[in-house]
């Protein structure tokens, strides 16, 4: 996982990061004593503070003294390990271990944002403030000061009205039409079980996902086969650093739980996808990418890419066969599509998700 590194932070201190703090020009017009007055009154007044703690990679400050000063609300979920934040009229969602924000259903191109569990608290990077919140920041001795407005409209997400949850195939299909393949050549699969939607018992839940085998799409697919962009985007997640289940009976341990719990909760679903690329298009789609066996050295979060960019390389990472040491066997890419952080097929049935992947990539 990657982290903000601290001498970033530290070298920060007692400066505002901005580049509002220009002199201006020598023959703009000085506002009178009473107007500065105003002015400094006004900053004084919305001036916030959080205090911040030094950990082993960052600074950070408390989820529930942040929500505090800002007048929001938050959710933990134990079982997913997922925390949930409204802040004005902001959404903002992280799973533990994944190094992606979530913001109005769409996703940043940050990889310094995480949670960080400490002796039951929860913490966040001073980067959430910089990057999720868009605020100018100060570090004082003990404490972070921002200037802080109140309510204000939400960023970016979906349009007023936006409901796909009343989608048909057509509507779907011009909304997706965009994407080429990932895998050149190959056909999109229409086996039941590559679908989304299809059972998967070994984990107590449903394929969340498109599943590309060379059996069923033609594309001759190997540890070498490339997985392409599909279109302009920016890449939101990259696991340079990706580390494997460290044998199977840890896996294991993790599909014990599952099927203890009846469900599969976000965080193992996140491990047992491997290593991953996300890439976030406009109007809300995004792509996960899954079960890598490799990604481009350069290729990295924050870059801009396009349908014959390459982000990685078909693999099995996170599959027992991986974990058992066959890096070879059930060789195949996991795509996930989502739209504002919805996956695409939920409001369709399994026929009508094949016909809007078959028309898709005909």
């Amino acid at each position: 996982m990657k982290k903000r590194h601290l001498c970033c932070s530290l070298f920060a201190m007692g400066v505002v990061l901005s580049a509002c703090q220009s002199n201006g020009s020598a023959n703009e017009p000085q506002p009178s004593e009473p107007q500065q007055e105003a002015v400094e009154n006004e900053q004084e007044e919305n001036m916030r503070t959080i205090s911040y703690t030094v950990g082993e990679d960052d600074a950070k400050v408390s989820v529930d003294e942040l929500i505090q000063t800002l007048d929001g609300e938050l959710t933990f979920d134990e079982l997913h390990r997922t925390l949930e934040m409204t802040i004005h009229e902001d959404q903002y969602k992280l799973i533990d271990g994944v190094t992606v924000l979530e913001r109005n259903g769409e996703y940043l191109a940050t990889d310094e944002i995480y949670l960080i569990e400490e002796e039951g608290e929860l913490y966040l990077p001073v980067a959430f403030l910089e990057v999720g919140l868009g605020l100018e920041v100060t570090f004082q001795e003990k404490e972070v000061a921002f200037q802080w407005f109140g309510p204000a409209e939400r960023v970016g997400g979906p349009p007023e009205g936006f409901d796909f949850d009343e989608w048909d195939v057509d509507t779907m299909v011009d909304y997706l039409s965009f994407l080429e393949r990932p895998i050149q050549g190959a056909q999109v699969s229409t086996i039941d079980s590559h679908l989304p939607g299809a059972p998967r018992e070994y984990r107590n839940g449903f394929h969340e996902g498109i599943d590309w085998y060379d059996f069923a799409t033609g594309g001759n697919i190997s540890r070498e086969t490339p997985v392409y962009a599909m279109a302009e985007g920016i890449v939101v997640r990259a696991d340079h650093d990706f580390e494997d289940y460290e044998s199977p009976e840890v896996r294991n341990a993790d599909l014990a739980l599952t099927a203890e719990l009846g469900e599969t909760p976000e965080y193992i679903f996140d491990r047992l996808r491997g290593q991953q690329v996300w890439v976030q298009y406009p109007n809300g789609v995004m792509n996960r990418f899954a079960h890598l066996s490799g990604i481009p050295e350069d290729l990295q979060v924050g870059d801009r890419v396009n349908a014959e960019t390459v982000i990685g390389y078909v693999g099995n990472s996170g599959t027992s066969s991986a974990v058992n040491g066959n890096l070879d066997d059930d060789l195949h890419l996991h795509q996930d599509l989502l739209i504002y952080g919805e996956l695409f097929w939920k409001p369709l049935t399994l026929e009508e998700t094949k016909e809007v992947l078959q028309k898709i990539w005909p």
